[in-house]
This record gives structure tokens, C-alpha cells and sequence, in this order.
């Protein structure tokens, strides 16, 4: 059994179809971990699900576009003019894509292998014990009665900083700012979301830069700008930029070894 780690898909169906059949996937004996931003951007977005939807061992952590897509299609949001949702829009089995992001969580752990999956990062000054209970405050309003309203007030950088006395749906705005947009910070955890590039804001600094207080292995995607590489031994980076042309990644697990294939339409 071999566990592959995929960074972003983002709609490109069928270099993440070729990617299963570099490595030779097999849903009876593989498993499948997927780091978030599966949908948008990309042409087919309808085919990524439709696929990962009929595997059986795959573990999906949600990403800032596949809750941006959960706000367009509940009417809570208007697509971005970069936006490619329509194939799901206007799909027969929207609600079906619908209930399914709704039941996948923000962050996924392995404890016997010391590993946590998540799509942006998490912030430095907070255990992963701390992070895990924090996410699941959202993957509880996921499913509850209260999911449209956060779909509403998760959009939105402020408060930038964690505290513990935050409530409501201001508190579930920083977790997901936390888990799936997160990139530069200072070593107290306070987010700057507006650069992307490598090039940092003045005062911050990759999260990944700062000391943890644990020992956790942490897989993330997200940052396309850094071309799958990170600084740090406990982090390791799978967004290579498919959607913009450059390739997708997957990582094995057991011997740490990558597999990548080019994406089909270079720009």
C-alpha cells in the first residue's frame, strides 16, 4: 500500500487523471490524500469531483476555493471575473458537490505518523492539538444549521490575529483564514493575506519560518508563488502551479519520493 499526498487540483481534471496513472493508483490498496483547492480555476471541475467522489480511500482537506465555491453556489457570493464554476453551477449534481465539501474537514491528522495535512498552513504560536480543535469549530458549522451564515462572514482579513475570548462567526473567520489562506505572519500569528508573491511584506515572514511548539510534519498547498518548496524540515509544500501552466505533484509517503507531470496548457 502506498499513500500519495496531491497539491492543488483546481479543476485540471485530466492532468490529475494522468498524475493516478503515473503512479499507478489503486483505489483497492492505495490511498489518496488531497491538499484542497480541488475545484476553479481550471476547466473541468465537474470531473475532478465526479472522480474523487467514487474513490474509496481518499482523504480531502477543504482549500479558500472550494469554500468560495460553496458561497457562489448558495447564492452568498458572485463569482470573480478568474472564477470557472459554471460546469458545477450548472450541473445536475450540484447538490451532490454541495454535501460532499460540506462533510470534509479543514485539517486532517495522521498521529501514528506524525503528519497533519492542511491547505494554507497553520499558524506558528499554536499546538497542533490547538489547531486540530480550532478547525473542527468549523467543520461543525459545516454541517449545522448555521453553514450559510458562515458563508456569508467567512469572507474578510480582519481580525488578524488569534485570541481566545473571540466568538460567533467572527472567531470561524480567523480558523479558516488560519487553515486555508494563511502564507506570511509574524511569529505571533498575526496574518498578512494580501501578498502572494515571494517577495514578503515588510515585518513578516513565511509561516513556515517561524519555530513550532510541536514536533508535527505539516502538508500544505496553496502557494503556487514558492513552486512547491519550503525552508522548513516539518513542512513540505505540494502546490506547483498546474492551474497556471507549470505541473502537478504528488508526494509518496513512505519513501518521500515525487512524482510530477506538466501541465497541458502552458502560460
Amino acid at each position: 500500500m502506498s499513500t500519495y499526498v496531491v497539491g492543488d487540483i483546481q479543476g485540471c481534471y485530466e492532468e490529475f487523471r494522468r498524475l493516478l496513472d503515473v503512479v499507478q493508483y489503486d483505489d483497492s490498496t492505495d490511498e489518496l490524500w488531497l491538499v484542497g483547492d480541488l475545484v476553479n480555476r481550471g476547466p473541468n471541475n465537474t470531473g475532478v469531483l465526479d472522480l474523487i467522489m467514487s474513490l474509496t480511500r481518499c482523504r480531502v482537506v477543504l482549500g479558500n476555493h472550494d469554500l468560495h465555491f460553496l458561497a457562489v453556489a448558495l447564492g452568498h457570493q458572485k463569482q470573480h471575473r478568474s472564477d470557472t464554476m459554471d460546469d458545477l453551477i450548472s450541473s445536475s449534481r450540484l447538490p451532490d458537490y454541495i454535501s460532499f465539501l460540506r462533510q470534509q474537514p479543514l485539517l486532517a491528522r495522521d498521529i501514528e505518523r506524525n503528519l497533519v495535512m492542511v491547505h494554507a498552513g497553520l499558524p506558528p504560536q499554536l499546538h497542533i492539538d490547538t489547531c486540530e480543535q480550532l478547525a473542527a469549530e468549523v467543520e461543525r458549522t459545516l454541517v449545522s444549521n448555521e453553514f450559510e451564515d458562515f458563508l456569508v462572514a467567512m469572507y474578510g482579513n480582519e481580525p488578524a490575529a488569534w485570541q481566545d475570548d473571540l466568538t460567533g462567526l467572527t472567531r470561524l473567520r480567523v480558523i479558516t483564514n488560519f487553515l486555508t489562506r494563511l502564507r506570511y505572519c509574524t511569529a505571533d500569528g498575526t496574518m498578512e493575506l494580501t501578498h502572494k508573491a515571494e517577495v514578503q511584506p515588510k515585518g513578516y515572514a513565511p509561516w513556515f519560518s517561524f519555530e513550532r511548539p510541536d514536533d508535527v510534519h505539516i502538508l500544505f498547498g496553496h502557494w503556487a508563488a514558492i513552486e512547491g518548496k519550503s525552508t522548513a524540515d516539518f513542512a513540505t509544500a505540494l502546490d506547483t502551479g498546474c492551474v497556471w501552466g507549470r505541473s502537478m505533484t504528488a508526494l509518496r509517503l513512505e519513501d518521500r519520493q515525487y512524482f510530477s507531470i506538466p501541465a497541458i496548457n502552458q502560460r
